[in-house]
């Protein structure tokens, strides 16, 4: 049970530091509507290492949460699992590789960021898609599978132009909003599904849902 007091806690402090980061004068110096997150180590080294710790708690969070979801029955092994692994993964590769400055020349390290930020976008609302696939017709799960299939849904409606512009013009326009966005819907589906995975413990074994 260590996970349902851990991650969340994990995941708490990677937020607070992120909404942190926008709460310091001039959002620390990177604009929230047309640059990304991954603007800050590459703006300051003080602030990228604040960035950094939010990302690895998130990570953690993810992985220690992900733990419970397998064990319980949420995610079974397979392409469920795989997903949220590569969630992480990409999610540390962000957080390793930094993206090249607005305006500089393109560096190989820069083309890793901007792939793991492309499989990181997609790889978290398969999962809220699968999840939502699978138990549709489970009537005690279903309020929990619309939840994430309708935050799948609106993560990648939202993060596929904004990958598309990343990989081609490494951001435009709303771009620093779009991400924003992605990311907020990003922590409200890892939530349900912590929410759900705890709903799973809770219930009896006997009733608990078959996969489908």
């Amino acid at each position: 049970m260590r996970e349902i007091e851990r991650g969340p806690v994990l995941g708490g402090i990677a937020v607070v530091v992120l909404l942190a980061l926008h709460c310091l004068p001039d959002a620390g110096g990177v604009d929230p509507v047309r640059e990304t997150l991954s603007e800050y180590p590459v703006r300051s080294a003080g602030l990228g290492v604040l960035f950094v710790l939010a990302l690895l708690c998130a990570n953690a969070a993810t992985a220690l949460l992900g733990a419970g979801m397998a064990r319980r029955g949420l995610l079974r092994v397979g392409a469920e699992t795989a997903l949220l692994v590569i969630w992480c993964v990409s999610l540390l590769g962000l957080t390793v590789f930094l993206k090249d400055p607005l305006g500089a020349a393109g560096t190989w390290y820069g083309e890793v960021h901007k792939a793991c930020a492309t499989i990181n976008f997609v790889s978290l609302p398969a999962l809220g898609a699968l999840l939502w696939w699978r138990f549709r017709r489970a009537a005690r799960w279903r309020a929990f599978a619309v939840t994430a299939g309708l935050l799948a849904a609106a993560s990648l409606a939202c993060a596929t132009p904004f990958a598309a512009a990343f990989l081609l013009h490494d951001g435009s326009g709303a771009a620093g909003l779009v991400e924003r966005g992605v990311v907020a819907l990003d922590v409200a589906l890892i939530a349900t599904l912590a929410a759900w995975s705890r709903a799973m413990a809770d219930a009896p074994s006997a009733r608990r849902p078959t996969p489908c």
